[in-house]
């Protein structure tokens, strides 16, 4: 399943296809992060699990 995170850096991400949301929080992860133009695939720190 598709899950959505907030992050270190205040902004929100998406993890594809994920199983267990258990290890996520402080990982460093590759996600699909929100900008101003939309979203963009990068590597971020997950602050918690929304």
């Amino acid at each position: 399943m598709d899950i959505v995170v907030a992050l270190t850096n205040g902004k929100f991400g998406i993890v594809e296809d994920c199983h267990a949301t258990d290890d996520l929080e402080g990982s460093c992860i590759d996600c699909w992060v929100e900008n101003e133009a939309g979203f963009t695939y990068e590597k971020a720190v997950v602050a918690y699990c929304v």
